[in-house]
């Protein structure tokens, strides 16, 4: 066995914390203000553990970091060039923020010491306190002043990244203690990685009082009880448990389009289909419960407001339901900048722990004979497996909700809908995950089967965020295929529907997923409307209240007049283009989609990096 290098500059000491921490991959774009760290990484480790993700933009990198935590719930490594580097991030990490994802961020600063600053360039680049860009939506910022201490920030940054609530954290380095000479290399202490990161690991369980009364709440409902599954984690374990206490207190279930999937949308308890904001079904499902449990629901008052009106819209549900809320949220990491903590919801019982782990314990306790709120075993739903597919009618049990399966002309346009329909029917839902959807995507076509089917909004909204975050996910499921302790990621079919706007923000992330050996398989659709689709919408409802022309909605919206040719695009970084005519034209017809996608599929499964574009209404 070589001995290990020998640890020579201050960036050497930082980049072994790196590697202790057991990071795989470090996106960047190249700066200056980090030459130190990124010859560390490249000669001093080898470019391993962590590898470089060489990048065309700093938002991307960070996207692409939170793509791939999306899959692991573990941190990916980002770096970013001083002041300028990180307002490029700011958007990505705002969206890591809100999706509570894990993300060690570095950045270069400096020199501090301005009697090493280059003329001009250090001057406008360097900043006094350059975390104050991102300071109201990251967990943990520091600038330490020396080496041991930038080992210290590295590690407590990565530890607070990882606990639940998870999100980014940014560490920022002096570019002269990057690269100057450690006087003495053996002073270096590197702390006990294991034990810094036990709190991340061991998230804090309910106590048995808490998993009493939880129960107790739940044997005297006198209706259905109703499960809302909110931010739940990615182990197969934990979908199976969700759907053993769903069966065992024959509670509905409602899951959200905004997040990953977490209980299978085709059993007979899912009440209705997962949406972004709710609908008449689901607001039904919920006033016909006396017991609703939120399992980190996002924004519960929201949806409680929303389906009980009234109480100066203070969102109280009525005294005769009993509302019990299982978090580690709130207000843990909030300050008041971003309103992401919601309203303060009203709620019975209050239970400040691990949502996975409390399912796990409210199954450890006896199962009751009996609930009122059971129905008589032959009034009882027939209940399914928790990683296969089912519809109770005599349609195709692959076809999504609401669809019939009828004949339709294959000379229409396409629509998600029936991009939906296409898809599960060219890859089964079992061997498919969906790293991204359009805000438009209709929740009643998603079938989720497993735990990574569908992995969910950015979080924060961010339009440009879908091709990051597609690459850091497929990189991440890239990566479970290739080991056996992670069965849930093997054999999954990834791919990305993007709407137009959002591919054309941030499509060069395409490059990074084709450059060099990180040739990632994907599969990457984009939902082409011409238009800013969603601002439309808004543009339309703000001229009917206002008795204008809903015409001119497309004003200012549209994107066309030249229409932009995404595949020549997404070619010119490299990206491997399927389509009509000689393979490479626009699907714009029904008949065309199957056999576009098949050959797509196809190609991802040899390992091609893929991109196809179709019209969608």
């Amino acid at each position: 066995m070589s001995e290990p290098p020998k640890i020579v500059y201050g960036s050497d000491a930082m980049v072994t914390q790196l590697t202790r921490l057991n990071l795989d991959y470090i996106a960047l774009v190249p700066g200056s203000s980090f030459r130190g760290l990124h010859d560390s990484i490249v000669n001093f480790n080898g470019n391993r553990n962590p590898q470089i993700l060489t990048c065309l933009h700093e938002e991307h990198s960070v996207a692409i970091a939170h793509g791939f935590a999306k899959v692991t719930e573990r941190p990916m490594a980002a770096v970013v060039h001083d002041a300028v580097g990180l307002m490029h991030a700011t958007m990505a990490v705002y969206n890591a923020h809100c999706d509570r994802t894990p993300v060690l961020l570095l950045g270069g600063n400096g020199p501090l010491d301005a009697v090493r600053r280059r003329p001009w360039i250090d001057w406008i680049h360097t900043t006094g306190d350059e975390a104050a860009l991102i300071r109201p939506y990251v967990k943990f910022d520091d600038q330490p002043a020396s080496v041991q201490a930038a080992v210290q920030s590295i590690l407590t940054a990565t530890a607070a990244a990882a606990q639940i609530p998870r999100g980014p954290a940014y560490v920022c380095l002096d570019v002269a203690l990057q690269e100057d000479r450690l006087p003495d290399p053996d002073a270096v202490h590197f702390p006990s990685t294991d034990r810094y990161l036990q709190a991340a690991r061991n998230p804090p369980g309910p106590s048995a009082e808490d998993v009493g009364k939880v129960q107790r709440i739940l044997l005297a409902a006198k209706k259905q009880p109703l499960f809302l599954f909110g931010r739940v984690n990615r182990s197969q374990k934990s979908w199976d448990e969700r759907v053993e206490l769903a069966e065992r207190y024959n509670a509905q279930v409602l899951t959200d389009l905004k997040l990953a999937a977490a209980f299978p949308t085709k059993h007979p308890l899912h009440a209705a289909p997962p949406a972004l904001f709710l609908n008449d079904k689901e607001i039904d499902v919920i006033r016909s419960a006396d017991v609703i449990v939120s399992f980190d629901w996002v924004d519960l008052a929201g949806i409680l407001k929303t389906a009980f009106p009234g109480n100066n819209g203070l969102g109280e549900a009525p005294g005769n339901v009993r509302v019990v809320h299982i978090t580690l949220d709130y207000p843990a990491i909030h300050d008041g900048w971003t309103k992401d903590h919601f309203a303060q919801p009203t709620v019975d019982i209050a239970v400040s722990t691990d949502v996975d782990k409390t399912v796990s314990s409210l199954l450890a306790v006896p199962p009751p004979r009996s609930s009122p709120s059971s129905p008589p075993a032959s009034e009882q739903p027939t209940i399914i497996s928790a990683t296969s597919p089912r519809d109770t009618s005599s349609r195709d049990p692959r076809l999504p909700f609401g669809d019939d399966g009828s004949t339709t002309s294959p000379s229409e346009p396409i629509n998600l809908s029936f991009l939906a329909q296409t898809l599960y029917a060219t890859v089964p839902p079992d061997s498919l995950s969906l790293l991204r959807l359009p805000l438009s995507f209709p929740g009643a076509d998603l079938v989720a089967t497993h735990p990574l089917s569908h992995l969910g909004q950015d979080g924060g909204g961010g339009t440009g965020s879908g091709p990051g975050n597609a690459v850091g996910a497929a990189l991440a499921l890239r990566n479970l295929s290739h080991q056996h302790t992670q069965p849930a990621g093997r054999g999954l079919v990834p791919v990305a529907i993007l709407g137009d706007g959002d591919f054309l923000m941030g499509c060069a992330a395409l490059w990074t997923a084709v450059h060099h050996d990180h040739r990632v398989p994907m599969l990457v659709i984009v939902a082409d409307n011409e238009a800013f689709g969603n601002d439309v919408m808004h543009q339309r409802e703000v001229a009917r209240q206002r008795g204008r022309d809903e015409g001119n909605a497309g004003v200012g919206t549209r994107i066309d007049e030249p229409r932009v040719d995404l595949l020549r695009v997404a070619a010119g970084f490299g990206a491997e283009i399927v389509g009509v005519g000689n393979g490479n034209g626009r699907v714009e017809r029904r008949a065309q989609l199957r056999g576009v996608l098949e050959r797509a599929v196809r190609r991802v499964r040899e390992d091609g990096a893929v991109d196809g574009e179709g019209g969608a209404e």
